[in-house]
């Protein structure tokens, strides 16, 4: 998830790839409410996991909010299998 977050924001955004990396932040990459609500449409659009689904509370790093579409993928998977994902109670 997180190279995709990085094809995205060089490829789509149009950020200079020496300044992506994992502990980059938030506003290190000077992105606005407005990137950040396309980025997440785009990514909906290709994982299936809503927005709504993803707890993108105080993200302060490019690591950390690929963890949580990693995690909300999981849970859609697993949703979708029946079973609980891992980490997560039934």
């Amino acid at each position: 998830m997180y190279e995709t977050i990085t094809q995205l924001l060089i490829e789509e955004f149009g950020i200079e790839a020496e300044r992506v990396c994992p502990t980059a932040t938030v506003q290190d990459l000077e992105l606005d409410s407005l990137t950040l609500a396309e980025l997440s449409v785009i990514l909906t659009e290709q994982t299936g996991v809503r927005v709504e689904d993803v707890d993108l509370g105080p993200v302060n790093t490019l690591a950390e909010l690929a963890e949580r579409f990693t995690a909300a993928l999981s849970a859609a998977s697993a949703d979708a299998a029946g079973e609980p994902a891992a980490g997560i109670p039934a």
